[in-house]
C-alpha cells in the first residue's frame, strides 16, 4: 500500500505542476534595462564580405533538469551552421558555447564574444518551450503496480517555438530573422515518462529549427539582394567580387 501511495503520488498525471516552460528572451538578453519596445537605431552596418558569423542560444530561464542540454544545443547550432555554410559570403559560421553568454549580458557581452571569436554577425536563437502533462484514460491502472511498467498512463503536450533574429555586432543592427513552430504529442508509462518527454522536447526543437532553417533560406534570399541598395547597410568587398 505505501509503495502504491507514493506511486501515485509522484506520477506525472497525479502532479499539480503538470505544466512546465523554459523560454530565452532575445528582448530580455539584449535589452535587460527596460520593460519597453526596442526601436530600430540609427548606425549604419558596415559589413566587410566575406564575414564571420557565431551562432549561439541565448541564456534561458530553464531549471537544470528540464532545459536542453549544452551538447544537444551546439549540435543544433551545427545543423544551422551546415545549412548556410555554402553561402559565398560567409567566410565561416562558428557555433557559440552557452557559457560565452551571459544572462541579460546584452551587446556589451557580444562585443567581448566578437572580440575573443573574431566575429562579424551573430545569430541568436531565442526560444519558448511549454510542456504539459496529464493522465490519460489507462492511467487509473497504475494501482496493479505492474500498470506503472506497461500502462501508458501519462501524456505530454509539447509545443516549441524558436526564432534567429541576426545582428551586425558593431552596429547593433538587426539584419534578418525568422522563425520555426513545433507541436508534439505522445504518451509514456509512469516508469518511462521523464525519459520520453526529455526526448520530445528535444526532437521539438529539432523539427522548429528545421522548420526556422527553411524561412531562413528565405530571408538569407531577400537579405543578398536588398543589402546592395539599402542606405542603412554599407558592403566592404573584396576586389573583384560580385555583389550579385
Amino acid at each position: 500500500m505505501l509503495i502504491l501511495s507514493l506511486l501515485l503520488s509522484s506520477c506525472a498525471s497525479m502532479d499539480d505542476n503538470n505544466k512546465q516552460r523554459q523560454v530565452a528572451s532575445v528582448i530580455s538578453y539584449l535589452f535587460p534595462d527596460t520593460q519597453e519596445v526596442p526601436t530600430a537605431n540609427s548606425n549604419i552596418a558596415h559589413i566587410t564580405v566575406p564575414f564571420r558569423i557565431g551562432i549561439a542560444f541565448v541564456p534561458d530561464n530553464a531549471s537544470p533538469e528540464f532545459r536542453l542540454p549544452e551538447n544537444e544545443r551546439l549540435k543544433l547550432a551545427g545543423q544551422v551552421r551546415d545549412a548556410f555554410s555554402h553561402y559565398p559570403f560567409v567566410q565561416e559560421i562558428v557555433p557559440v558555447p552557452s557559457v560565452y553568454l551571459k544572462s541579460e549580458g546584452g551587446f556589451a557581452n557580444l562585443e567581448r564574444v566578437a572580440s575573443l571569436l573574431s566575429l562579424d554577425v551573430i545569430a541568436l536563437i531565442s526560444f519558448d518551450q511549454v510542456q504539459n502533462s496529464g493522465a490519460s484514460g489507462w492511467s487509473f491502472l497504475y494501482w496493479t503496480g505492474i500498470g506503472a511498467y506497461i500502462v501508458e498512463g501519462d501524456q505530454y503536450d509539447i509545443l516549441t517555438s524558436v526564432e534567429t533574429t541576426v545582428f551586425d555586432i558593431k552596429s547593433q543592427r538587426l539584419l534578418m530573422r525568422a522563425g520555426g513552430i513545433s507541436t508534439i504529442q505522445g504518451a509514456a508509462t509512469w516508469v518511462g515518462f521523464s525519459e520520453y518527454a526529455r526526448a520530445a522536447r528535444t526532437q521539438g526543437f529539432v523539427d522548429a529549427i528545421d522548420k526556422m532553417i527553411k524561412e531562413l533560406h528565405v530571408e538569407v534570399k531577400m537579405f543578398r539582394e536588398n543589402a546592395v541598395k539599402d542606405p542603412m547597410i554599407n558592403l566592404l568587398l573584396p576586389k573583384g567580387y560580385n555583389p550579385n
